[in-house]
């Protein structure tokens, strides 16, 4: 499900000014499952490992985070629903929403 994203992500070189200088760390969680990403100049990546640090968590079920990755449901959507609950700075919550926005 996430491999969408990442192409997409990577393949969009306009996205490149909304990309921070520092690395974000995100962290989509349902069920038992997290995937967390690094989001930086570079683009954005997959994660493996013990991050100690996540800048913004996605916490739902698997429809959501499908409804959210496919572009069906934008996050504001999700969170306004309740059906997603989202742990983060404000700031690093717009700037992944604005990617996710221009992405999908």
């Amino acid at each position: 499900m996430f491999d969408f994203l990442l192409e997409k992500a990577n393949d969009h070189h306009f996205l490149k000014p909304l990309f921070p200088a520092h690395p974000m760390f995100i962290a989509f969680e349902f069920g038992q499952s997290i995937y967390c990403y690094q989001l930086d100049l570079e683009g954005l990546r997959r994660v493996d490992g013990n991050i100690e640090s996540i800048d913004v968590k996605i916490i739902g079920n698997e429809e959501q985070m499908e409804e959210l990755i496919t572009g069906q449901l934008k996050l504001q959507q999700l969170m306004k629903l309740k059906a997603v609950k989202v742990e983060g700075r404000f700031r690093d919550i717009l700037r992944l929403e604005s990617v996710l926005s221009l992405l999908l």
